[in-house]
């Protein structure tokens, strides 16, 4: 997709959607060599790399042997699934009752290092800055009635459901996994993670989805937009009479007055 083309795509998904923070293009790479800046000298998660692009525009990437959080890792594929999260261990006494429940609900984390290491960095940035490459998933933080929109515009050619995270364990770095993994879009419940660390706020979802499939949804929604006036915010009904009450009620008499 040619440069100006991205940047004005971006720039139209903002005004569509009226988002709060940048749209965020993520790449991974199976080469550290490959990046085209060195990580931060310092750990840090996923999630502090999201929201320094969607909030301040800035562009970064990571290694493994620089993060902390191992479930973000496993994830995205930058490390193998350690076994505490496989055999449910990492979840008792967190997020469930047992390891019985806890493999149940680590299995419905969707994670590439389940299969294994399958990368060794990532970048991360505004999507509008990617310019001399394309990231791999498009990231947008947005309220439930954005992403009412934006599953609207997923579904006007094919009608099928978006499928939407409902574990809320990584789902940032889960949802990321999943849009490149099985070329799909994703909602995600933020984890208590990413409102720690990536200051997500108590009205914002993770919405996720391949970066091949970003020119389509903006045309989806422009279609929307010309064809029925789908718009965000979605206006009031106002086809009707209010009732006030009679001191503020215009009266027969105050029409007679001249």
């Amino acid at each position: 997709m040619p440069d100006v083309d991205k940047k004005l795509l971006t720039q139209r998904l903002v005004e569509l959607l009226r988002l709060d923070t940048n749209p965020v293009g993520v790449k991974l790479y199976r080469s550290r060599e490959e990046l085209p800046r060195r990580p931060l000298n310092w750990k840090v998660n996923i999630c502090q790399l999201v929201c320094q692009a969607r909030y301040q525009g800035k562009f970064n990437s990571g290694t493994p042997d620089l993060m902390v959080c191992a479930i973000g890792a496993a994830c995205t594929g930058l490390i193998k699934t350690p076994e505490r999260f496989t055999n449910g261990k990492a979840a008792v006494g967190r997020y469930v009752a047992d390891e019985a429940a806890g493999r149940k609900f680590m299995a419905n984390t969707y994670k590439l290092g389940d299969k294994g290491k399958q990368y060794d960095a990532i970048y991360i940035g505004p999507l509008a800055g990617f310019k001399d490459l394309d990231p791999d998933v498009v990231v947008i933080y947005a309220n439930p009635a954005q992403v009412m929109r934006l599953i609207h515009g997923c579904v006007f050619e094919t009608g099928e459901c978006v499928k939407a995270d409902t574990v809320a364990e990584a789902a940032l770095c889960s949802s990321i996994g999943f849009a490149l993994g099985e070329e799909r879009p994703i909602i995600g419940f933020p984890c208590a993670g990413d409102r720690t660390f990536g200051g997500t706020q108590k009205d914002e979802l993770v919405f996720a989805f391949p970066y091949n499939f970003f020119q389509t949804l903006v045309e989806n929604l422009e279609s929307l937009q010309m064809a029925g006036g789908q718009v965000y915010p979605v206006g009031p009904f106002m086809a009707w009479t209010p009732t006030m009450v009679p001191a503020y009620t215009i009266q027969p008499e105050d029409l007679e007055q001249i």
